[in-house]
């Protein structure tokens, strides 16, 4: 809830269960007994605050040549899409693009596993990876080493992440299909028994990677 006004976020209300009383003043707060606090909370020991805020615009998709984004292509898992928020704001990421039928960027489980980072983090939601074409920005798409076929896709840490890109991962179980509307295929070479690593590892993974890179390019 703090983080939410330290973001600046509108607060419309705010219910508290009676034995609770550190809200946020001068704000609306409606007072509920525990029965009927904790039977509308999601979580089963609540600490004791629900407030409706005003969803932020995270306003036009204007990209600079130094911008990049995490773009998750219908991602289905709130904790998946919660960390990667984190992560965005971790790395420095420019923002998150959800594309397609990707989880509700603010149930309530996505806000916590974000850790607050939600409320800072410019979300964008779009029907199609063209769109962010059309903007300008230039789409690496992720994949296992071998999910391509014949194709080969290009290493993370050789591929050019200069100018405006867009790191593309793809849904927990289907990945992204091999004919997405992405500009090259990039991967994590790894070895083991593991076809594939956790989205949302993998995306921290390569999130980190391009911020180190952009970072020793500016001091270089």
């Amino acid at each position: 809830m703090r983080e939410a006004v330290a973001a600046g976020l509108r607060i419309v209300e705010q219910y508290v269960r009676d034995d609770y009383d550190d809200y946020v003043a001068p704000i609306d707060v409606y007072e509920l007994d525990s029965r009927t606090f904790n039977s509308v909370s999601d979580t089963e020991s609540p600490r004791g605050i629900l407030v409706v805020c005003a969803m932020p615009d995270a306003g036009p998709m204007n990209f600079t040549p130094h911008d990049w984004l995490l773009v998750l292509h219908e991602v289905s898992d709130p904790g998946n899409l919660g960390t990667l928020t984190r992560t965005a704001e971790a790395a420095g990421a420019r923002g998150v693009v959800l594309v397609g039928a990707t989880v509700d960027p603010w149930s309530p489980k996505v806000v916590r596993a974000s850790a607050g980072a939600v409320f800072h983090v410019p979300v964008w939601q779009v029907d199609s990876l063209s769109v962010l074409r059309e903007a300008g920005v230039r789409l690496l798409g992720t994949t296992s080493h071998d999910s391509l076929g014949a194709s080969q896709p290009e290493s993370l840490y050789n591929t050019d992440l200069s100018g405006c890109v867009g790191i593309v991962l793809g849904n927990e179980a289907h990945g992204l299909a091999s004919d997405a509307d992405v500009d090259m295929w990039v991967t994590i070479h790894h070895v083991g028994r593991s076809e594939s690593m956790n989205v949302a590892m993998a995306g921290t993974v390569m999130a980190m990677h391009i911020s180190r890179t952009r970072n020793e390019g500016e001091q270089g």
